[in-house]
């Protein structure tokens, strides 16, 4: 299935650019180096490391500095500590105390959600696609052969599902592109908005979420589990996923191929699991971690660290499996109480 990448995809969102910095900054505490700078133009949000001319990102924390080394972005959010740092990458920097608000409330401008109401173009339906007559279609979705759609599900515009996927009733598909052979079962909810607040000098805002979710072949989905769409850029669930009911997978996760996630499992944002990956009930993880290939994860855990590939980990908070159980050991030695003689 054909995968694109890169700017705002126009076929779930509307794009109001390309704006000005100047537009964009107005109303805003945040600085230019210069004015002239002002009438530079951005056409899109973009992921820090990989940005491209004409995007624009933001940087407020030294651990992700090392990003900028890749960034190729026309602008970029930034504190004032560490302007410098984009300033030599040839970006420029604006300079903010609260640089993912201000990126926020710049993309606010950037784009926004197609609705039903505001989306052009007849849905195409495949002649042996089954879709049920109180499921809603948006407009410019494309839904394959032998797609079976059951009522009450929503299918907002642009979405794209691919053959042999069957979607349950009141599931709520938007900003997504769904591979062949899937499953998803009643009232789950793929490609909602994460949950993303952040806050400036006008207040607390949700950060609006421009991306989508890519889910492969052969992935099937429990009932009331929920996939965020990316922030910017995509939310990957891979080929052979088997994710359980009432699953949380936050906005720009991976999941890597063939993993299994068992229920009532969250994980952040930004995590890449990856492939052959085992996860017990209840697990939660961290954002921003690193899950090598083959981990297992029993049930319970909380992870709060990388794994690295081939490890069994368990435990709050999680840690090699032997490690876990010899803690436990001690523990319960300690509070034994001692036998008379």
């Amino acid at each position: 299935m054909e995968y694109e990448t890169g700017m705002i995809d126009t076929r779930f969102y509307i794009s109001h650019g390309p704006l000005t910095l100047a537009q964009l900054i107005e109303g805003l505490a945040a600085e230019l180096p210069d004015d002239k700078f002002g009438e530079e133009e951005v056409s899109s949000g973009g992921v820090l490391a990989e940005s491209l001319p004409n995007q624009l990102c933001f940087l407020d924390n030294k651990r992700h500095k090392e990003q900028v080394k890749t960034a190729n972005a026309t602008a970029c959010f930034v504190t004032e500590r560490l302007a410098e740092v984009v300033g030599a990458q040839h970006i420029i920097p604006i300079v903010t105390k609260t640089p993912r608000a201000h990126f926020a409330r710049a993309m606010q401008k950037m784009a926004s959600r197609k609705t039903l109401a505001n989306s052009e173009g007849a849905a195409k339906i495949a002649k042996s696609a089954k879709v049920h007559s109180s499921a809603v279609i948006g407009a410019g979705a494309v839904i394959e052969d032998g797609v079976e759609i059951a009522p009450y599900a929503v299918v907002g515009p642009g979405v794209h599902i691919g053959a042999r996927t069957v979607i349950g009733s009141h599931a709520d598909i938007r900003c997504a592109i769904i591979g062949r052979d899937c499953k998803i079962k009643p009232s789950s909810v793929i490609g909602g908005a994460g949950f993303g607040v952040t806050g400036d000098e006008n207040g607390l805002l949700d950060i609006p979420h421009l991306g989508r979710v890519y889910i492969g072949d052969r992935v099937s989905i429990g009932s009331q589990s929920c996939v965020d769409r990316g922030q910017i850029g995509d939310t990957r669930i891979e080929d052979d996923v088997k994710i359980d009911n009432l699953v949380q997978i936050a906005h720009n996760c991976t999941i890597g191929a063939g993993t299994v996630i068992a229920a009532h499992t969250g994980i952040s944002g930004s995590c890449v699991v990856g492939n052959g990956v085992q996860m017990g009930g209840n697990v939660g993880l961290a954002d921003h971690l690193n899950i090598g290939d083959g981990v297992s994860i029993a049930a319970r855990a909380g992870v709060m660290h990388d794994i690295p590939e081939g490890e069994v980990w368990s435990g709050i908070p999680a840690m090699p499996i032997r490690e876990h159980m010899r803690i436990v050991s001690a523990t319960r030695k300690l509070i034994q109480k001692p036998k008379k003689d």
